[in-house]
């Protein structure tokens, strides 16, 4: 099933396919689907909590990975308590001369919460005496276990703004050794370039344009539905489910029936955030307001 939506993807314009969790590692079918993926000349990610970097788990990745990045929450004593796993960090520790080995191009990557931001540094450090290719920051989204039990660690604006000056005064100091990409966008980015969010004007042929440039991510989750841009999205704006419907054979109506009200969505999140806020997490923005989206039509209109 996951090759042939590989398969549907590369069709449609899509370059790049990458693998996160759960485990990777732990997905029996992980090794096929990578060389598959490769065979279609699509580039590959896979995102690892950092505890299978042995060689009997890297070697096989070698022809068929381009960059394995491990995630990383901070210096030693934080991340065995954010994983509730003491020996998790050593375990990473451990694993990284195999990597190096390997040949295999990594990076890290770090959710940045309410606290972390003051460790960027130190994991900017870590990483590149490591030899890390890329250091990630992603801000804290409120979802999933993070919903329930992280909603205090979620990075305020003050927070995220002192990350967003961070990781620039990082991407100077590596410039050329190691890539930093902080995931915010700034307001006066987006109202530059308002189809960086989908909320700028459809093209009067949009419907022939290429499935990849009408939307640039897709996600399939574990159930088998793909939805657009990040997990949780509101099943209102599904693509499909790959257990009832090929991706390539299902974008058509949804691109008749559903597309539209996606860059509504978009539009509606534009115009209320992008004047009152500097910095923001579009992807959890977004995601959330689908969620709200779909309440409302469950709720029906107000009496």
């Amino acid at each position: 099933m996951v090759c042939s939506l590989v398969s549907d993807a590369a069709r449609m314009g899509y370059e790049v396919i990458s693998v996160s969790g759960g485990e990777p590692f732990l997905y029996s079918g992980l090794l096929q689907v990578l060389r598959h993926s490769k065979s279609l000349g699509l580039r590959t990610t896979v995102t690892s909590n950092g505890y299978f970097l042995r060689p009997r788990w890297l070697d096989p990745l070698c022809d068929c990975l381009d960059i394995l990045a491990i995630s990383l929450d901070g210096p030693r004593e934080l991340h065995d308590k954010m994983r509730a796993a003491p020996g998790a960090f050593d375990r990473i520790c451990a694993g990284l001369d195999n990597l190096r080995a390997s040949g295999l191009n990594f990076g890290f990557i770090h959710t940045v919460t309410q606290q972390t931001w003051q460790d960027m540094v130190w994991m900017a450090d870590f990483a590149s005496n490591a030899g890390a290719r890329l250091l990630q920051f992603h801000p804290l989204e409120i979802a999933g276990r993070a919903e329930e039990k992280l909603a205090t660690m979620c990075p305020e604006e003050d927070v995220m703004a002192k990350a967003y000056l961070m990781a620039f005064a990082l991407a100077l100091k590596y410039n050329g050794s190691m890539t930093i990409q902080v995931d915010l966008m700034h307001a006066e980015e987006i109202l530059a370039t308002p189809d960086l969010v989908y909320a700028g004007d459809l093209l009067e042929n949009w419907q022939e344009t290429s499935p990849a440039e009408l939307l640039s991510l897709i996600v399939m989750e574990a159930d088998g539905t793909v939805v657009p841009i990040s997990y949780g999205f509101s099943r209102n704006y599904q693509i499909c489910n790959l257990f009832q419907q090929k991706l390539n054979d299902s974008w058509p109506s949804f691109l008749r029936e559903v597309y539209p009200a996606y860059r509504k969505l978009c539009r509606e999140l534009f115009e209320e955030v992008s004047n009152k806020k500097p910095l923001f997490n579009w992807y959890e923005q977004i995601v959330s307001r689908s969620q709200l989206s779909a309440l409302r039509v469950l709720e029906g209109p107000a009496a």
